[in-house]
């Protein structure tokens, strides 16, 4: 076994409990690059602090613009570069493995004073950034591939915009589109063009309504319910004080654990099933499938199916607005479903921190099933349950890849079933550094 691994047990008893939901960390990012750029300072309460989070937030403090943390809340001010003869040989940023921090800073290093390099750790200097540079290009800005791919390190020389219009086709991530929307707010708006449907349109959709609550003015074309071109006017983000919403994602893995255990109550606390994230969408599936939700004072109060009951799964489902959510979806199929579920659209999730398609087959293997058990097929899978959990199952160890999904994926199938020792387990550090000692309350582990 791996040293220092987190050990989950199924729980003696049902959990009761409230658990507590930290910040979104898409909304977070968002609002630190509108924060970073709007008209006067923002304050961000409930905003997440992570991994990601704090990488985005010292590359923004480098490129100049003044920020503090008082009280949990992040205080930033808006619409400063560097201009100082330090930085006329450039700027380095270091985004550790976040790609979305990345792409963000793609943008925002438009704005700078001078070139600015963005770089991360190798498993980030593997993901495709093919697409940031030809979408940048088409605005006229400079952007070199400065190592021995296409992707990172990557040099930007910033300088006036000669274009604000782009037509975008099919791409491997949304993230570079937000980041160029965010930021052409103050450069003369931005109008993109969809050639064929978006990828993660609905994470343009939140960029979209993220630009609203901060004041600026976006028109948005549609044919039927797919996007088909985004204008944002001149003008910066107003800035002032924003709050953040609990983190949809988290929400889901924390629903999936509560799924696992047979009569658990737990109640997420400020989350609705009306919030925009698109992992809400995972919420609402996991409703149709048999978990019990309801709103209340506190948030959602979720209770799980009884212990001769399962999860009415039997289904296909279209992933590609919510691909985050499929490892912990795939784990709570497995552990609790009547039927097999396929999940469709999962393209974007090979290029994650791990090739999260082939991981989460690999886990549910591992959990007790066999190579039919989670199929492989192009870039869908097919999860089959995996039936009652035996009190004989051997102890087993879960690898997590420097991948937080994975670990809070292997957290699910170890409730269920026990003896799980998940591998590396402070990678939740990206997304919930505090999941360990949050999830406790569950009963699988202790704090």
């Amino acid at each position: 076994m791996t040293a220092d691994p987190r050990i989950v047990e199924r729980p003696d008893t049902p959990p009761r409990t409230t658990l507590a939901i930290p910040g979104s960390k898409s909304l977070t990012c968002r609002a630190m690059v509108l924060g970073a750029i709007a008209a006067r300072p923002a304050s961000l309460h409930g905003m997440l602090f992570s991994d990601d989070t704090r990488a985005l937030q010292e590359a923004i403090a480098k490129l100049g613009v003044a920020m503090n943390v008082r009280d949990g809340v992040l205080h930033i001010g808006g619409g400063a570069t560097p201009a100082d003869d330090e930085f006329s040989n450039g700027i380095e940023l270091h985004l550790g493995l976040g790609g979305a921090p990345a792409r963000f800073c793609l943008a925002l290093a438009t704005l700078a004073r001078c070139p600015v390099t963005i770089d991360g750790d190798e498993r980030l200097r593997q993901r495709p950034m093919q697409d940031a540079i030809d979408l940048m290009q088409q605005l006229g800005i400079r952007v070199e591939a400065i190592g021995k791919g296409p992707g990172l390190p990557l040099r930007v020389t910033p300088g006036p915009w000669s274009s604000h219009a782009i037509d975008v086709g099919a791409t491997a991530t949304s993230q570079v589109v937000s980041a160029l929307l965010l930021v052409s707010t103050c450069v003369g708006g931005l109008t993109v063009n969809f050639t064929q449907p978006p990828t993660s349109g609905a994470y343009l959709e939140l960029t979209v309504d993220e630009l609203r609550r901060w004041g600026a003015t976006v028109e948005v074309q549609r044919d039927g319910d797919v996007l088909t071109q985004i204008k944002v006017s001149a003008g910066q983000p107003l800035g002032g004080p924003m709050s953040i919403a609990p983190d949809a994602s988290s929400a889901v893995a924390a629903a999936c654990m509560t799924c696992v255990v047979p009569q658990a109550e737990v109640v997420l606390s400020g989350v609705t099933l009306d919030d925009p994230q698109p992992d809400t969408r995972a919420l609402r599936l996991l409703q149709r499938w048999g978990l019990t939700m309801e709103a209340c004072d506190e948030g959602l109060a979720l209770r799980s199916p009884g212990a001769s009951d399962v999860l009415q799964t039997d289904d296909v489902v279209d992933a590609s607005d919510m691909p985050d959510a499929v490892p912990v979806l795939a784990a709570c199929v497995a552990c609790r479903g009547r039927g097999p579920v396929r999940f469709r659209g999962l393209e974007t999730l090979r290029v994650k921190e791990s090739d999260r398609i082939v991981r989460t087959s690999e886990l549910l293997q591992a959990a007790g099933g066999t190579p039919t058990q989670a199929i492989i097929e192009g870039d869908e899978l097919v999860v089959h349950p995996l039936g009652p959990p035996s009190t004989t199952m051997e102890a087993i160890e879960m690898q997590t890849f420097d991948d937080h999904r994975m670990a809070m994926a292997g957290a699910v199938v170890g409730l269920w079933r026990g003896g799980v020792h998940i591998a590396d387990p402070a990678v939740v550090a990206k997304s919930w550094p505090t999941f360990w000692q949050d999830c406790a309350v569950l009963g699988g582990w202790s704090a």
